[in-house]
């Protein structure tokens, strides 16, 4: 299939030029992982008693008592991902509400080429906001050995190859919030069900066994998990060969789900006439 990079790129400068007139998005964006990895910091040394007895439970949980850190990687990768799927998903929505995605199906350029450039830009975003929001908790918290370490790299490379995957996964999503027309609904939905099952806050060890193969199957809880395993060396999900082959797997299945379920709504919305119904 070719590809015209012109109208990805348009589209991609659009959503971008858009973004950056809203500067408390951007600060909201940046700040909202901190305070997400503050909080249950917080919760657990007042529970707890004190700073040295919350880390001990926790590290009897995790294996590690550098449980801010901890918490850290994985507000910051749920923050990540939940940005690409939350601002994909309402993109598609602001432009069936607005009237406007009738148009630009009709525009002359593949749709695929689309889409891809709304996901580029929510992928940009989302990883430049990942950055910023994980340097800031090291300066604050004294972490900063973590992220200047070789292991924060092979980290990184991690998320990097789960940002394949997740694109697959908001254009999935994408799709269900075109055909439901709930997007608030759905994604509150969403985002609570993935910080609790993806171990955001916590080790999937924890949870059982039938919550942690439904875990397993979201590319998020791979990439939190081994990105914790790497920086503090843990344990992996089942080990490094396995995962990485799991989140190579996933990189092709995701976007294949992702866009046979689009091209379905979007022939089902057609025959219906309902692509400008709201």
């Amino acid at each position: 299939m070719k590809w015209n990079p012109e109208p990805i790129l348009a589209i991609f400068k659009m959503r971008l030029k858009v973004y950056s007139r809203y500067p408390g998005w951007i600060i909201l964006d940046i700040i909202a992982p901190i305070i997400f990895s503050v909080i249950p910091f917080l919760f657990a040394v007042g529970i707890a008693g004190s700073l040295e007895r919350a880390a001990e439970i926790f590290g009897n949980y995790a294996g590690t008592r550098e449980f801010l850190f901890y918490i850290a990687i994985g507000s910051a990768v749920w923050g990540f991902s939940t940005g690409i799927t939350w601002d994909f998903g309402m993109w598609l929505y602001e432009e069936l509400e607005t009237g406007t995605l009738e148009q630009i199906l009709l525009t002359p350029v593949k749709v695929y080429e689309l889409l891809l450039g709304a996901i580029l830009y929510t992928a940009f975003i989302s990883t430049i906001n990942f950055f910023l929001s994980i340097t800031i908790i090291a300066i604050l918290f004294n972490c900063l050995h973590y992220v200047l370490s070789i292991n924060f790299v092979l980290a990184l490379l991690v998320v990097v190859l789960g940002i394949i995957p997740l694109m697959g996964l908001a254009l999935f999503f994408g799709a269900l919030v075109l055909k439901l027309k709930e997007p608030w609904a759905f994604f509150n939905f969403l985002t609570a069900f993935m910080v609790f099952i993806c171990g955001v806050f916590y080790p999937i060890t924890i949870l059982p066994p039938v919550a942690r193969a439904i875990a397993v199957v979201i590319p998020i809880t791979i990439a939190i998990a081994d990105a914790r395993a790497i920086i503090f060396h843990l344990n992996f999900i089942f080990n490094p060969k396995i995962d990485l082959i799991l989140l190579i797997v996933y990189a092709f299945l995701w976007p294949l789900l992702g866009m046979h379920m689009y091209k379905r709504v979007e022939k089902e919305l057609r025959q219906r006439g309902e692509i400008t119904v709201f």
